[in-house]
């Protein structure tokens, strides 16, 4: 009964951890101290899609689902919310990494700004 309610709980925390890891060193400008939670958020980020190490979040979406009587995706997180498409293994790997490199030249580069203006 709780199980899809869950399920869209933990999709929506992980929806929200991607938006931290995306858009929160627009945060640390603001906030400075804030840099060394989203320095360990985009270093796991970066670590989970370059090295395909997967999040502890979408398995147990996908069990929730499956609880709940839908039937889960069988993609990751990332392919299925954010990029709404499936690829091959060998071709989801690459643009996995593609992101995870294209996240922390961003997240450097905005961090490069805030320890250039202090």
């Amino acid at each position: 009964m709780m199980d899809r309610p869950l399920a869209r709980l933990m999709a929506a925390i992980h929806g929200g951890y991607v938006l931290f890891v995306l858009l929160g060193s627009l945060l640390v400008l603001r906030w400075p101290r804030l840099i060394w939670v989203h320095a360990a958020a985009v270093l796991w980020a970066f670590l989970t899609l370059s090295f395909d190490m997967g999040c502890p979040l979408t398995p147990w979406e996908k069990a929730a689902l499956k609880r709940g009587g839908v039937e889960p995706y069988p993609e990751g997180f990332v392919q299925h919310y954010l990029l709404r498409s499936r690829f091959a293994a060998d071709h989801s790997r690459a643009v996995h990494a593609s992101l995870g490199v294209l996240v922390l030249v961003f997240n450097i580069t905005v961090y490069w700004f805030v320890f250039r203006r202090r």
